[in-house]
């Protein structure tokens, strides 16, 4: 009976141990940008809101856009710097947008509808 207890301590002592170390090394490589949901955006300071002074309206029909004050701090908590989000998006893209979030959410987004973090992680493949 002892020997029984010593190995399924010992296994269950090596399957902690292994998750341990895979838990910290996906923590490292971080392969989905969870870092900075978890742990506090790292971008910092003021971003010019200058392009957010145009409409929506006009510019979406060229493929260009702007985003929204509240779009761009959302992309701040999300630990992205706005000012690398593309200005203006393709067919091919706006399609990959619909065939991952929905014509109706990707129609709300353009309108100034803040998306959530789970939308994010969906749509990054697209840009």
């Amino acid at each position: 009976m002892k020997q029984i207890l010593t190995h399924l301590f010992v296994a269950l002592g090596v399957v902690f141990l292994v998750l341990i170390i895979s838990g910290i090394i996906f923590i490292i490589a971080d392969p989905y940008n969870i870092k900075p949901l978890i742990f506090g955006s790292p971008a910092t300071g003021n971003f010019s809101n200058s392009e957010a002074n145009s409409t929506n309206e006009s510019s979406s029909a060229s493929g260009e856009f702007s985003l929204s004050d509240a779009q761009k701090q959302a992309l701040i908590s999300f630990g992205i710097d706005p000012s690398v989000v593309p200005s203006s998006i393709n067919a091919e893209q706006e399609n990959c947008f619909v065939g991952v979030l929905g014509g109706a959410r990707v129609g709300e987004i353009k309108n100034g509808a803040v998306p959530n973090a789970m939308e994010f992680l969906k749509a990054k493949d697209c840009i």
